[in-house]
């Protein structure tokens, strides 16, 4: 069910600073910001007097200091920048070397950063600078300070002025990265001479605005339940890391602890972006490469473990801080001192609670997944949370931002390896015609359909793709209701769950997309399904496309990393074709060698093509052709090939199915089994239609089970009409799953003539049940109501 209209209702209705209290502080302070400590420091840690705040304080991070249980997290640092001084003045904070203090002072007192000069470092650099200062601000003198203090005026006011005029998007990382400048230099300024209290309440007053105003930062991840759109490289990396830490630090410097209050009042979202996060993980212990991604930001690392370790901190419910943290160690234990870049030590052995329960472990979370329902829609399906497990992503929400791709209705599949990947690399951005704009955001390089109407008008300096529209220049949403009064009328509403039916128990996950927006007025209607069984490791995808005009070409899209096989034939690099082409096998090649761990990449994929009947399978890829475009006859090549390069996984082949006669209705059915032996024989797959093609789908035959998963036939979906006949040959029992059933029915089920017990359609539409009989024989479903 979408969610947004409700919620649119909603709306409408010592040393180093120790012991040292700041100048001008006032008992009549603003009553737009909350209480500030008094004392220094305040960020993130608290001065052992402080009577207000949370969380640790200096003399117990220096008690820290002989455990051997942080000592991993003392590695040094000497290299300049606004990062490495919050970790020297960490440093300092501990053991008092006045080299750490001289080298934060002399940074402090001649840098100032801006969004126009430094880009994206202008926004992050003020609360580094703002943290380092509070930090050492005990052992600076008066005119250090002052000086010091201008410094972080002249940069938090670039973020300011940003917020102000610069059309900030609820939605869009930059936001929140400018806010948590502001808001942590508004905390390390409050209570300073003039006018540096005056720019604190400035600072103060607009960040409590962003955070709690009425379809601000509270209400909008409120309505999108922890999920995030922005790709692996911005959604965790930037984007929750900045919405933690500023709220830890509102948490140790101020009587408010906005962790409290999102549990209390706004459905706990931190939580469940928490476990977005590690849902988002492959069972390699990397990032699903969805939206921009680089090959560095594939990797749970870097920032990724302290963020991780701060919101289990600020989490009020110790199951849900329990598997964030064994989520973390996880990440550490793997990737060692790799897991972590050295500037960002500090934060380890500030909110990592060594002690701290692990348990229930992150593995604790279910195999089936949906997150973001009625907004994001990412929805997970995984058979198992250990290395050998699958993992399938499916993307099916709305657009937000230009870090997302148009990919309405991309699948993943990972088993020992990304086997069904996400093509293209976060390269050549905005360069007209360039890798970025001509193929990896583009549907071409997605798991998608292509419907390719020829007159397309595309926006200057993009190709025609034969993809979803292209969204552009649509960053322009200060607040989620700005959003959901623009989101229809700009096509933002690209993807909507129609159906969603996952159950651990019974063995699957079921789910339905209506794709159309997406694809503008050259459809009249697109739909896509997909059931998941994880036992067996199977899952079948029903696609129905219908074109505004019969002249428009479908293709059917499924990228790899390795070279397909095309009914025991391997594909050449270049362009071939393949008539009536019936299976498809990849085995993923290589490894992925962390510090302390190795994943061997040997996976297996056999895709059998059931429909159409008439068709042509063409494979694309190898040197020169892993980027093209067959309709553009054009190959779009990384203009940096460092940024597709391992983990990025840029996925050199291709395969495109298309039917051999054009028409405005198509149907697209495909079976795939999952992380066969390399050596063994796949299940023998046979298409499933009734006489009157009310239904069709795949029975998957085995040596000891097989498997029937049927959906409506009729181009305009279900429910289905009954009765309905259909037959199957096996030589092992079957189980039947039918979908896009009546749903609730109540229906009786004979094999060859004889009844089962009545069965009852599930509220989705979803009908299961054993069929124990062997070798031909004819399933009639019939209605159990009486007329």
């Amino acid at each position: 069910m979408n969610r947004i209209p409700t919620i649119l209702l909603a709306f409408m209705a010592c040393t180093a600073g120790n012991a040292v209290p700041a100048k001008g502080t006032s008992a009549t302070a603003s009553q737009n910001v909350p209480s500030v400590s008094p004392l220094h420091p305040r960020i993130f840690l608290r001065n052992d007097k402080a009577r207000i705040g949370k969380g640790l304080t200096v003399e117990q991070l220096r008690l820290r200091v002989e455990d051997p249980q942080y000592s991993v997290w003392r590695r040094g640092i000497s290299n300049e920048g606004p990062s490495a001084m919050v970790e020297r003045a960490a440093d300092y904070l501990e053991s008092g070397q006045t080299a750490d203090l001289e080298a934060v002072r002399r940074f402090l007192l001649t840098h100032t950063y801006s969004y126009a000069t430094h880009d994206v470092e202008g926004f992050l650099a003020g609360a580094e600078m703002a943290t380092a200062f509070d930090w050492a601000y005990g052992s600076l003198s008066e005119a250090d300070r002052l000086s010091v203090m201008t410094n972080l005026v002249k940069t938090a006011d670039s973020s300011r002025d940003f917020m102000l005029q610069g059309e900030p998007d609820i939605n869009h990382n930059y936001t929140y990265m400018a806010l948590r400048t502001l808001g942590i230099c508004g905390l390390v300024l409050k209570g300073e001479p003039e006018p540096y209290n005056h720019k604190a309440n400035e600072y103060l007053a607009l960040t409590k605005e962003w955070i709690e105003g009425q379809g601000k930062i509270l209400d909008t991840w409120q309505a999108r339940d922890g999920a995030w759109a922005e790709g692996s490289h911005y959604t965790f990396h930037e984007t929750l890391r900045n919405l933690v830490m500023l709220f830890q630090a509102y948490r140790s410097a101020t009587d408010m602890d906005y962790f409290n209050r999102v549990e209390k009042r706004y459905g706990n979202f931190l939580a469940k972006a928490g476990q977005f996060l590690v849902a988002s993980t492959r069972p390699d212990l990397t990032l699903e490469r969805i939206g921009d991604c680089s090959p560095s930001r594939a990797l749970p690392t870097i920032t990724v473990p302290l963020t991780l370790e701060a919101l289990a901190a600020g989490l009020g419910t110790a199951r849900e801080a329990a598997r964030l943290r064994s989520f973390s160690r996880a990440i550490c234990d793997a990737y060692g001192s790799k897991a972590l870049n050295p500037a960002f030590d500090w934060g380890m052995r500030i909110f990592s609670g060594r002690a701290a329960s692990q348990n229930p472990s992150y593995q604790t979370y279910p195999h089936f997944l949906r997150m973001g329902a009625g907004t994001d829609e990412r929805i997970v399906f995984r058979n198992g949370w250990g290395a050998d497990s699958t993992m399938i992503t499916i993307v099916a929400g709305n657009h937000y931002t230009d870090h997302q791709h148009f990919d309405k209705g991309q699948f993943l599949i990972y088993h020992r390896g990304g086997l069904v990947v996400d093509s293209g690399a976060y390269d050549s951005l905005n360069e007209p015609n360039g890798h970025w704009d001509g193929y990896a955001c583009r549907t071409l390089a997605h798991n998608c359909l292509l419907v390719y109407n020829p007159q397309q008008i595309e926006p200057a300096g993009y190709s025609n793709d034969g993809g979803q529209l292209v969204l552009r220049g649509l960053q322009h949403h200060p607040d989620w209701l700005t959003y959901l009064a623009h989101y229809k009328k700009e096509s933002l509403d690209a993807a909507k769950v129609l159906a969603y039916d996952a159950d651990e128990q019974a063995g699957y996950a079921y789910v339905r997309c209506d794709l159309g927006v997406a694809y503008g007025d050259k459809v009249t209607a697109c739909d896509r399904q997909f059931l998941y069984l994880p036992q067996p490791d199977l899952l079948v995808v029903f696609d129905r496309v219908a074109a505004a005009q019969p002249q428009y070409e479908k293709r059917w899209l499924l990228h790899f990393q390795d070279p397909p096989i095309v009914d025991g034939t391997a594909a050449q690099a270049g362009v071939q074709s393949f008539v009536n082409a019936r299976q498809v096998r990849v085995q993923r090649k290589g490894e992925l060698k962390l510090e302390n761990r190795t994943f061997p990449y040997d996976g297996v994929l056999v895709v059998d093509s059931l429909w159409p009947e008439l068709h042509t399978l063409t494979t694309v890829g190898g040197e020169g052709y892993e980027f093209f475009n067959r309709f553009e006859n054009v190959n779009y090549p990384l203009k940096m090939p460092i940024n597709g390069v391992a983990p990025r996984e840029a996925g050199n082949w291709r395969i495109e199915v298309a039917p051999q006669r054009l028409s405005s209705d198509d149907q697209f059915l495909h079976a795939f089994q999952i992380g066969a032996a390399a050596d063994s024989q796949p299940r023998e797959v046979a298409l499933v239609r009734d006489a009157q093609l009310k239904v069709m789908g795949a029975h998957f035959k085995g040596s000891e089970d097989s498997q029937v998963v049927l959906f409506s036939a009729s181009q305009k979906g279900g429910p289905v009409l009954l009765p309905v006949t259909y037959e199957i040959n096996s030589l092992t029992p079957a189980r039947h799953l039918l979908v896009e059933m009546l749903s609730l029915d109540r229906v009786v089920v004979e094999v060859n003539g004889v009844a089962l017990k009545a069965e009852k359609v599930g509220v989705h539409g979803v009908l299961t049940f054993q069929d124990n009989a062997k070798g031909l024989r004819k399933i009639t479903i019939r209605s159990a109501r009486k007329n």
